[in-house]
């Protein structure tokens, strides 16, 4: 890589990590090139330099690039070799504390509805569902493990991985809804999105007699 390329990776680095966190403070809508530039302290020619289509190319590679980050971010810190169940439960409680480092992005990703629907042949929103798919079978990849191994029922392991990301979102829209006085720690969060995932609202553990 020659050191040119060095700085421009660098440069567009700085200039995607300023668009997240404009983003969380004033949502899609009120991002704009003016306030990217002002977070980067870079003239706003600076940004047309990289990102030349504008508001939309910035945005959109500022989310793609923020959930691939938040994904590295993730895996780093895993265990391939504990045993299915253990390395679930570390990963949610890693995704919770990735979650409230990120908050103000994460509650500007939820609310934001354009970036929960999928129009075929969009080559921005293909690029975006890809990423996200990304997280979500590294996910699937466990829990199909973690069936195979005996420790849970073999549903659609895709399918639950999406189910566990909902979940997992869930205290932050509580968060935002202000539907407790004093909301719980990320670590109560974390530990009651863990059980209610692997043992349901009957609170039915592996092992015990269903009734």
């Amino acid at each position: 890589m020659t050191k040119e390329e060095v700085l421009k990776n660098y440069r567009v680095g700085e200039i995607l990590e300023a668009a997240r966190r404009t983003i969380g403070r004033f949502g899609f809508e009120g991002t704009t090139i003016d306030r990217v530039a002002d977070e980067a302290r870079i003239a706003k020619g600076t940004i047309y330099l990289y990102f030349p289509k504008g508001k939309d190319e910035l945005l959109n590679s500022a989310v793609v690039e923020g959930i691939r980050d938040m994904t590295l971010e993730l895996t780093r810190g895993d265990d391939a070799t504990r045993p299915p169940i253990e390395r679930l439960a570390s990963l949610i409680r890693s995704m919770f504390k990735i979650m409230k480092s990120h908050e103000d992005f994460f509650k500007a990703l939820i609310l934001d509805s354009r970036f929960v629907s999928y129009e075929p042949g969009d080559r921005r929103g293909e690029e975006l569902r890809r990423v996200y798919l990304e997280w979500v079978d590294f996910f699937a990849c466990i829990l199909r493990s973690a069936a195979e191994a005996g420790a849970i029922r073999a549903p659609d392991p895709q399918l639950a991985a999406l189910m566990l990301a909902e979940m997992m979102t869930a205290p932050l829209r509580r968060r935002l809804l202000a539907l407790n006085d004093t909301p719980p720690d990320i670590d109560t969060d974390a530990e009651a999105v863990l059980n209610l995932f692997l043992y349901g609202v009957r609170g039915v553990h592996p092992g015990s007699q269903s009734k």
